[in-house]
């Protein structure tokens, strides 16, 4: 091969080369919030932020699509406290009233000028214990069922293709209530909404095969019009074999504010393939229908191929 010929050669190795990197490129360009990064390593976390400029209306809300009043916002409670924040006078309360329950099962109390209200799961239900000075009372409280319905991001659940696979989303909204005995004088009671969402998201490869089912189940104690009480995360993951799981989190936030959210953060490897997935899960004190957050993943290549750590 002569000079020329080398020299030309070279020119189409250099513009085969030039073609295949802005292929790759275009490839991997998709919509904000679903991004894939090619390097070396990628980020643990992924912040998300809920905010909306709607003005909370009752007929926006859950209860008004499950058919319901509209309760009454006047009557407020002290602030709620938690185990960790009252444990002397919550394990005191228990030992009068007879009862036992695990600190992660104690939902918070309530602190009066002139009396305590502990409440507690139990089972299927709850337990309210009411101190008055030198008396106990104890109250079983069994939820109400005010309504339910699959209420999400893909309705259908078709799979939305992002990167290298397909994602689908399933959002589940169920809502109880209980009403509390509230000290003397009188027997007045107010209700307190329990809020379960469950958002199952889903992973496939571009055949059709499952790679990853994530649950994230988020239950909100809400004083309706006025604040959130209690928020409790819970998830759930499966993997195909091929895959592991790396650095899971779960982050909590916005009890005794209008707006508690939970955001369930997971990053999946396998071999040099890396993704990041986020789902964050809102409830207002309104209990608004668009409080629904949002779900969020990244994708990269790394050059490290025996773990998590990039």
């Amino acid at each position: 091969m002569n000079l020329t010929d080398r020299r030309t050669w070279e020119k189409i190795l250099v513009a085969v080369c030039c073609a295949i990197i802005i292929s790759w490129i275009a490839l991997f360009v998709i919509s904000p919030g679903h991004r894939i990064v090619v390097g070396t390593c990628g980020p643990d976390t992924m912040p998300m932020y809920y905010s909306v400029d709607i003005q909370p209306e009752f007929a926006s809300g859950f209860l008004y699509e499950f058919g319901k009043r509209e309760p009454d916002k006047d009557l407020t409670l002290p602030p709620m406290k938690r185990y960790a924040e009252k444990q002397q006078i919550i394990d005191t309360l228990m030992d009068r009233a007879g009862i036992t329950a695990a600190p992660d099962s104690v939902i918070g109390l309530y602190e009066f000028p002139d009396a305590r209200i502990l409440l507690a799961s139990r089972d299927t239900g709850m337990v309210e214990v009411l101190g008055t000075g030198d008396r106990i009372q104890t109250h079983n409280l069994t939820p109400v069922p005010v309504g339910s319905r699959r209420y999400g991001i893909n309705e259908t659940v078709n799979p939305v293709q992002r990167g290298a696979y397909n994602f689908t989303s399933d959002y589940f909204v169920t809502i109880d209530r209980v009403d509390l005995v509230l000290p003397p004088p009188g027997n007045a009671t107010t209700p307190l909404y329990i809020v379960y969402k469950t958002d199952v998201d889903q992973i496939f490869y571009p055949d059709g095969r499952p790679l990853a089912s994530i649950t994230t189940r988020g239950t909100f104690y809400v004083l309706y019009g006025q604040q959130i009480e209690r928020v409790i995360g819970m998830s759930e993951i499966k993997l195909d074999p091929g895959w592991k799981q790396c650095s899971p989190r779960m982050d909590v936030s916005g009890e005794g504010s209008r707006l508690g959210d939970i955001q369930h953060t997971v990053k999946l490897a396998r071999s040099s393939e890396r993704i990041l997935w986020s789902r964050l899960i809102v409830t207002s004190a309104d209990i608004q229908q668009y409080d629904t957050g949002e779900e969020s993943t990244s994708q990269w290549m790394s050059t490290d191929n025996t773990g998590c750590s990039c």
